[in-house]
């Protein structure tokens, strides 16, 4: 039985890695790469980047908030199977169009869907009472960041951005026929338990989950322009542009095994003081080419963001589940839905900055962001379990 059980979870650890590189990594990250290739090929604007940034971004924002509802969480199995497999459709979609409508709505029905896919997984998998496993299972955004890095310059050289987009769709069904042919019959054990599935009534919202809330919409807003449009960014500075995609790869594979690391540093001190200390890299990271512009600080502000960014989501859910374990789906909801939030919030002030300042002040702006979000978590008072001291 117990050997059983073991299998079972590592089952679920590996398709929640899987479902995670194709609808956060791929799905949603993958955007980021393309931007240049599109920039290129069929000269899409800066308005037309925005919108379908900003369309994702509402999509994922709609998707954290229903993904708390009680018929989501009934439904496990077939939010994930219809999850998994409209994911792929809609990357399928994006050069099948030259239409501004409808890459919108495909940029709007992806981030809704990496919003339910990530809380699906997440909760199926950390919800065996292997909250620990967290820091395995988060591997697997980076995981996909570090495809599209790898594989997006291959499928460019091949045929421009429509190959590239058709590449990513089969790169993605693989993942996605992994993640399903382990999660599945996890997901209907999870669903079908229903004295799991608790009264919205039983979720406390006390000063300590406000603080986490606060400081983790803060992390939305600060890291999600950098996330969004470094390689654009970078591709704009003539003496960096060499280096835009190498950047992109760099991020994602500091962030596959970045949020093993910070469990285990969270382990030997405690999640407070681990996340306290990737905000403050995650700091560093953005301001370091801002301060200091070559090719050295850039891959290094690189490394630290994307080092930290999974971490801190991984550690934050970590301590959610501390905090709330007669809740954990819905605290993963409400942490998501306050994350995407930030990320709406965040490139509009930064658009803001740029137009009326220059172009580091957007940088800037997520650096304080940041520093206040590591101020806030300073008023925690938390034990090493996430209870009260």
């Amino acid at each position: 039985m117990a050997k059983s059980k073991n299998c079972r979870n590592i089952y679920s650890l590996i398709g929640g890695i899987c479902a995670l590189s194709l609808a956060m990594g791929i799905s949603r990250f993958g955007f980021t790469p393309i931007i240049p290739l599109m920039q290129r090929d069929i000269g899409i604007t800066e308005w037309d980047i925005a919108v379908m940034a900003s369309a994702n971004y509402l999509g994922y924002l709609i998707g954290a908030y229903i993904s708390r509802k009680k018929w989501i969480r009934k439904h496990l199995r077939t939010w994930l199977g219809a999850g998994l497999v409209t994911s792929i459709i809609l990357l399928i979609g994006m050069p099948l169009t030259l239409n501004d409508l409808l890459w919108t709505l495909l940029r709007l029905g992806s981030g809704f869907l990496s919003a339910i896919l990530f809380v699906v997984a997440s909760s199926v998998t950390l919800g065996q009472g292997r909250s620990d496993w967290a820091g395995y299972l988060y591997s697997g955004v980076g995981i996909g960041i570090a495809f599209t890095g790898i594989f997006v310059p291959i499928f460019d050289s091949i045929g421009g951005w429509k190959t590239t987009w058709l590449g990513l769709a089969l790169g993605g069904s693989v993942f996605g026929i992994l993640a399903w042919y382990t999660l599945a019959k996890v997901s209907y054990s999870e669903a079908g338990d229903s004295g799991q599935i608790r009264s919205e009534n039983d979720f406390v919202r006390d000063y300590k989950w406000y603080v986490l809330l606060t400081s983790y919409g803060l992390e939305g807003i600060g890291y999600i322009i950098t996330a969004t449009f470094i390689v654009q960014m970078i591709k704009s500075m003539p003496e960096l542009s060499h280096i835009a995609n190498q950047s992109w790869v760099l991020i994602g594979l500091a962030a596959a095994p970045s949020t093993y690391l910070w469990a285990r540093i969270a382990k030997k001190t405690s999640i407070k003081a681990s996340l306290m200390l990737a905000y403050g890299m995650q700091a560093l990271g953005i301001l370091l080419p801002v301060i200091i512009p070559n090719q050295v600080s850039t891959l290094a502000g690189g490394a630290l963001f994307g080092g930290t960014f999974m971490g801190i989501t991984s550690l934050s859910i970590t301590l959610a589940y501390q905090m709330k374990p007669e809740a954990q789906i819905q605290a993963i909801g409400e942490l998501t839905t306050i994350y995407a939030l930030g990320q709406i919030i965040g490139p509009i002030i930064a658009a803001y900055l740029q137009k009326n300042f220059d172009m580091l002040a957007p940088s800037l702006f997520a650096v304080v962001t940041l520093l206040i979000a590591l101020l806030v978590l300073m008023t925690l008072k938390i034990n090493k379990k996430g209870d009260d001291v």
